[in-house]
């Protein structure tokens, strides 16, 4: 994307290198053969504008690399797929975030995150970006354990600018005081729902308490997806859960969310309405968890014209 054309999506979130490992069954003495391994760009930030820019919506990704092998494979991969690098910044003498990602069939994955440069993003890097954040339509904020101060930075440069927030959580303690208040839209998986109620079972109940605990906090809409049991909206004091799939098949849960945030922010950008919106994310984030991998596993733009 040329640098001069202001980006309609800001994407703030972790940037990392995706090892996907496949185990196999097979064993040789005490070593457990691998299936396949796959290597590739991941992340929350630049998943969510992969996601956007697959929607047909422009998106800029925001975030920190190093100056090692890998950080030439994220900005190579966010490249090819148009995504805005003009606000990626590079650390020396610090390692690009990595994650290995562990699949067996039949059990849930197992993801290991060495975060890095994500550390590194200041509010400086923000604000470097404000000026795109102003004139943008939406600003998507993974708020994780390395970003949490940046990311709260970013909810107030927009809510300074009239800009809508979409924000995902996977911290819930230590946040500012009032940044629910700033949000326009919050968007959780059920993991993060249980986290935030504090409660260990994922299942719809507890997404329905988390809804509860927040609906009315928030501008605009709570949105989680709840996998094959569908994914539910809290709209003005309203919860509706919407395009239950119960006959779906779940490999892979790696990438889903993030995949979910980026069509959920595009579609708003194009004007779809909340439930719109909602269904259309979810039934990209169902193709997501029906393949192993993160990138790999994202639908294609020609899939995701027809959902």
């Amino acid at each position: 994307m040329s640098e001069d054309k202001v980006p309609e999506i800001v994407s703030l979130g972790v940037l990392n290198v995706d090892f996907v490992m496949e185990l196999g069954k097979d064993l040789i003495g005490k070593k457990r053969l691998g299936k396949r391994i796959s290597i590739s760009a991941g992340g929350y930030g630049g998943c969510q504008a992969i996601a956007a820019v697959r929607c047909g919506v422009s998106a800029a990704a925001v975030g920190r690399v190093g100056t090692d092998i890998f950080s030439y494979q994220i900005k190579k991969t966010l490249q090819e797929e148009h995504v805005d690098c003009q606000f990626l910044r590079e650390t020396e003498g610090d390692n690009t975030g990595l994650s290995a990602i562990i699949a067996e069939e039949g059990k849930e994955s197992v993801s290991i995150d060495f975060l890095g440069t994500n550390f590194k993003i200041t509010n400086e890097d923000i604000d470097q970006c404000r000026s795109a954040i102003q004139q943008a339509k939406l600003v998507m904020i993974y708020m994780g354990p390395a970003v949490i101060e940046v990311a709260a930075h970013m909810v107030e440069v927009a809510n300074q600018s009239r800009t809508p927030v979409l924000l995902t959580p996977t911290v819930f303690t230590g946040l500012r005081e009032g940044l629910w208040q700033k949000v326009d839209y919050l968007v959780m998986n059920l993991t993060q729902a249980a986290d935030l109620c504090g409660l260990p079972e994922e299942n719809t109940k507890t997404a329905r308490i988390a809804a509860g605990m927040l609906s009315g906090q928030v501008k605009k809409a709570i949105v989680i997806h709840m996998d094959a049991s569908g994914v539910l909206v809290a709209e003005n004091g309203v919860l509706t859960t919407l395009d239950v799939m119960p006959e779906s098949k779940v490999v892979d849960y790696s990438g889903a969310t993030a995949f979910f945030t980026g069509v959920f922010g595009a579609e708003l950008v194009k004007g779809s309405s909340v439930q719109k919106a909602a269904i259309k994310a979810h039934r990209a984030a169902m193709l997501c968890m029906a393949k192993v991998g993160t990138y790999a596993s994202f639908p294609t733009i020609q899939q995701l014209k027809v959902l």
